[in-house]
C-alpha cells in the first residue's frame, strides 16, 4: 500500500521512499529522484537536483509539473519565455519544444505524466501558476464526511488534459472524516496549514511552502484551523 509523500522543510530533513522506477528517454534525467511510481494512473512523483543545464527539446514528451526549491529556470521557445525562482510552480506541456535553461543548481518537486491518455486538449506553452489569481466559489466538502460546520470553498481549474487537473483551490478552516480517494492528488500548500491523519501511520502536518503527495486508496482524515490556499494537481 503507498503512502503519503511529504516534501516537508528543511528539505534535508525529508524521508522518502525511492521507487525503482526511471522515466524512459527522459531529456531532464540528471539528477532525478523518483519517490513514488504509480502504473495504472500513469504518473511519477519525486525531486530532481541538478547543476548547470542548456538544454533545447525537440519534443517534451510528457505532461510534468514542477514546484522549485531553489535556484533559477528559464524554459523559453519561439513566442513566450517563463522565469521562474525559488517557490514557482509552473506546468510544461507534452509535445512542445522548449529551451530548458538553468545556472547553478536547480532543485524542484515534479509530478510527471508518462502514462496519460492521448488528448486533443493539450495546451501548446507552459503556464506559470499565479498564486494571487481571484477564485471562484465552488461547492464545499461533501456534508456527510464533515466533522464541523459547511466552510466556504473557492476554486479555479488552470490547466486541464485527459484526466488531469491543476489549479487552484482555498478553503475556511474544516475537519472531515478519513476518506479513501479514487484519484491521486499532489497539494502545493500556498497559505495555511493542513493536518492530513491516514488511517495507517502517523499525523501528517503539512504548512505553507511545502508539498504532500496522497495516491489514490491513501484514506486520510483533514483538519484545518484557518484558510488554506493550495495549488492542486488530480490525475483520476
Amino acid at each position: 500500500m503507498p503512502e503519503l509523500l511529504h516534501y516537508s522543510n528543511p528539505f534535508t530533513d525529508r524521508q522518502l521512499p525511492r521507487a525503482v522506477f526511471a522515466l524512459r528517454n527522459d531529456p531532464l534525467a540528471a539528477g532525478r529522484t523518483v519517490n513514488f511510481h504509480d502504473p495504472v494512473q500513469g504518473y511519477a512523483v519525486g525531486t530532481s537536483e541538478s547543476v548547470g543545464a542548456n538544454l533545447l527539446i525537440d519534443d517534451f514528451p510528457w505532461v510534468e509539473l514542477g514546484i522549485v526549491e531553489a535556484g533559477e529556470l528559464t524554459l523559453q521557445g519561439d513566442d513566450y519565455r517563463l522565469d521562474l525562482k525559488a517557490g514557482d510552480c509552473f506546468v510544461v506541456p507534452s509535445g512542445i519544444p522548449i529551451r530548458w535553461q538553468h545556472r547553478g543548481t536547480l532543485r524542484r518537486v515534479f509530478m510527471a505524466f508518462p502514462g496519460l491518455a492521448p488528448s486533443n486538449d493539450m495546451p501548446t506553452r507552459p503556464l506559470k501558476i499565479d498564486f494571487s489569481r481571484t477564485l471562484q466559489a465552488c461547492n464545499p466538502p461533501a456534508a456527510n464526511v464533515l466533522l464541523t460546520p459547511t466552510p466556504k470553498a473557492w476554486s479555479e481549474e488552470l490547466f486541464a488534459c485527459a484526466n488531469l487537473r491543476i489549479g487552484l483551490w482555498q478553503c475556511e478552516a474544516y475537519g472531515r472524516k478519513s476518506v479513501e480517494p479514487s484519484y491521486s492528488e499532489l497539494m502545493f500548500i500556498l497559505e495555511g496549514a493542513v493536518t492530513l491523519t491516514p488511517e495507517q501511520g502517523p499525523a501528517c502536518r503539512v504548512s505553507a511552502g511545502e508539498v504532500v503527495m496522497v495516491p489514490a486508496g491513501v484514506a486520510t482524515a483533514w483538519n484545518t484551523e484557518e484558510t488554506v490556499r493550495k495549488v492542486y494537481c488530480i490525475v483520476s
